[in-house]
């Protein structure tokens, strides 16, 4: 089916973040995690970066988390569930961000699994997992340096049906980060970075 998305990039101060590099793949068919995957494209002077695409959202059964007791009580329900790969620059290297958006029957769109974070391997491939630790994913580069990553913050993240009509066949996909700002150079970045996602 066809998926309408929408990537806005903002800073630190939110301002839009015009003129970014930036390589988008939606969903998993074929080697999502290759160099060259996706659409490498660039934030416009509003920070936006649009991109269609055909793409399969997969039905997952899941159980949302909800407070202790409602979550021991809780079924099993069927989602709608698409990734979204964003490959960007942050101190001097690029890191592909996969990030896993269900929608549930009732509207609401959540973020159910952790984000995964690839540097490139040997073979210019994303596939050099990096470790999340207390929250935040960590990084010693070639200097030396832990750097945190991915050098963003989701702050909302939604899926919808582009109409109620019943087939369904076009959906629309909208995702805001904020940038990191640069870290400095020669020191360790700090880590406690909370992501904030409606």
């Amino acid at each position: 089916m066809r998926l309408d998305a929408q990537l806005t990039l903002r800073r630190s101060d939110q301002s839009p973040a015009a003129g970014i590099p930036i390589r988008v793949v939606l969903g998993t068919t074929g080697d999502w995690q290759s160099p060259s995957a996706g659409s490498l494209l660039a934030s416009d002077h509003e920070g936006i970066v649009p991109l269609t695409a055909s793409v399969v959202l997969e039905s997952r059964r899941r159980q949302v988390p909800t407070h202790f007791f409602a979550r021991l009580l809780a079924s099993r329900e069927t989602t709608r569930q698409v990734q979204i790969g964003v490959a960007l620059e942050y101190a001097g290297r690029w890191w592909l961000s996969a990030v896993n958006l269900d929608r549930r029957a009732n509207g609401a769109s959540l973020l159910l699994d952790p984000m995964r974070v690839y540097g490139r391997a040997s073979d210019g491939r994303y596939t050099d997992d990096v470790p999340q630790h207390d929250g935040s994913w960590r990084k010693r580069l070639p200097s030396g340096v832990v750097t945190a990553l991915p050098g963003f913050t989701v702050t909302s993240a939604t899926l919808d049906p582009e109409s109620a009509a019943s087939d369904h066949a076009c959906w629309v996909l909208r995702l805001a980060l904020v940038l990191w700002d640069p870290p400095p150079m020669g020191t360790a970045v700090p880590v406690n970075r909370p992501a904030l996602v409606r």
